[in-house]
């Protein structure tokens, strides 16, 4: 480790549930925990027997591991803040968080460590995550490291960064990380962005893995903070402008960078998991209306050139751009070479072809005994009268018709697709195996080519089931 020692700050507070495993994560670490890593636990006033377990593993460990314990509760960013005031003075030390809910790899530190060494000019780098517990995959960042080791942030200014947790800083970058002990959530978004301006890079850990824990109850923090109302008032100016004052003010100009950092982020109040939670606390039309105008002052700051490079969905992206002009944006319609092509700006969001038509169950509804239901429920397009679906099959074509559909999409109160004329009827012949299924748009007078059907494996998978399908989870 070249003399390098790697410490570890926890912010401790009721996670009795979870806390052994987190510290024998650390304790196991094939780098080897007694010569390369010292541990700071900052229990922060629990309830719970959280300290007890500190200190059962402080007993066992009394050169690597420091315990505080705070009488009164202070919250995560006080105890980070404490943990950096008792490292700080050291030279020559990397410095990570860790919370007390999540776990490390076997040799997440060596990993770490051997990062650092190769790379002296990097003063903050992070490492991958993969969500466990309740939800088991990666996290959607996580591309990020495939063919990279280090953002620049002026050439790779789409590279977003967020969070404290299975993150590391050198000792002569830490004196610029702080943590708002004011703020509810996000502190540590602008906190680690305040050290990445400073720093104008940051390393990208490819082999390190951070386990971060979905509670079953999602009582985490993340949960919650969803569920705050000052998430949709005062979040706002305190999170997403505040970071964009400090970027003016050290840059000279809001750069490409923390636009993108705040566009990405701003996508999460439209995406479809969070409708119900949105809807809870936005109750009324007024309030809708008023984190919208919040909202536009927030989008103006950020140019249309990087707000449409934000990796999203097409009404999500329609829904950015209207707030932030203030009038309704939709992408043109083309139609090139047997597709049609929704564009703006030059830039394509979605091509028709790369949709998809679904079958659901064969029906038994007197007038439409045999006939195949479905839908054409795609959220970059909302049929119009006049289209229709068609399935095709060794020359054959046979075409659906409209039956009766009364979805509709609505984004923070607004409405950006009305699926009236998407859901349909076919009657497919009994000898057909499979058919390739596409839609005609009127608007141009032409087809555009789907997806195939087997009919065999549809009727295995939805047969009878006729309950209404719902499948615009591609919002999120």
């Amino acid at each position: 480790m070249s003399g390098k020692k790697i410490k570890l700050i926890m912010p401790v507070y009721n996670t009795e549930q979870y806390l052994e495993e987190a510290l024998e994560s650390i304790v196991a670490q094939s780098i080897g925990f007694t010569r390369n890593i010292e541990l700071y636990l900052i229990d922060d006033a629990s309830a719970d027997k959280s300290l007890e377990i500190c200190r059962k593993f402080q007993k066992q460990f009394p050169e690597n591991i420091n315990v505080t314990h705070f009488e009164e509760n202070k919250g995560v960013s006080a105890a980070r803040n404490y943990g950096i005031e008792l490292v700080k003075e050291e030279n020559d030390v990397i410095v990570g968080f860790v919370d007390s809910d999540d776990k490390l790899a076997p040799d997440f530190v060596k990993q770490v460590a051997s990062y650092f060494a190769e790379h002296d000019d990097i003063n903050f780098a992070t490492t991958r995550i993969w969500y466990f517990d309740a939800i088991e995959k990666e996290h959607r960042l996580n591309w990020r490291f495939e063919n990279k080791d280090v953002v620049d942030i002026k050439k790779d200014y789409t590279f977003p960064h967020y969070y404290i947790g299975g993150a590391f800083v050198r000792r002569s970058a830490l004196e610029h990380l702080h943590f708002d002990e004011g703020m509810s959530f996000w502190e540590d978004a602008l906190a680690v962005n305040q050290v990445i301006l400073q720093e104008g890079k940051y390393g990208l850990i490819r082999g390190a893995i951070y386990y971060y824990r979905k509670r079953p109850d999602e009582s985490s923090l993340v949960n919650q903070a969803w569920k705050n109302e000052e998430r949709y008032t005062t979040f706002l100016e305190q999170g997403y402008m505040r970071l964009m004052d400090y970027c003016k003010k050290k840059k000279h100009r809001v750069i490409p960078y923390i636009q993108f950092v705040v566009a990405y982020h701003v996508r999460g109040f439209m995406k479809k998991s969070k409708k119900d939670i949105v809807g809870e606390v936005l109750e009324t039309d007024e309030d809708l209306a008023d984190f919208r105008d919040r909202l536009q002052v927030v989008l103006k700051r950020i140019s249309e050139k990087v707000i449409i490079q934000v990796p999203t969905t097409l009404p999500i992206m329609e829904s950015m751009l209207s707030i932030r002009k203030g009038r309704q944006v939709r992408a043109k319609r083309v139609y090139k070479d047997g597709d049609c092509l929704f564009v703006y700006k030059g830039k394509i969001f979605a091509r028709m072809s790369e949709r998809k038509v679904r079958l659901y169950y064969i029906m038994d509804t007197p007038g439409y005994e045999g006939m195949w239901r479905g839908r054409f429920l795609s959220p970059v397009y909302a049929m119009k009268r006049d289209d229709y679906i068609f399935a095709e099959h060794d020359g054959q074509r046979v075409e659906s018709q409209e039956y009766r559909c009364r979805r509709q999409l609505f984004i923070l109160g607004k409405r950006y697709r009305c699926w009236f004329h998407a859901g349909f009827v076919i009657n497919i012949p009994k000898e057909w195996k499979s058919a390739r299924f596409g839609i005609y748009i009127a608007e141009f007078g032409k087809d555009v080519l789907m997806n195939e059907i087997v009919f065999d494996e549809v009727e295995q998978v939805f047969l009878g089931k006729a309950s209404e399908p719902t499948y615009d989870q591609e919002l999120d």
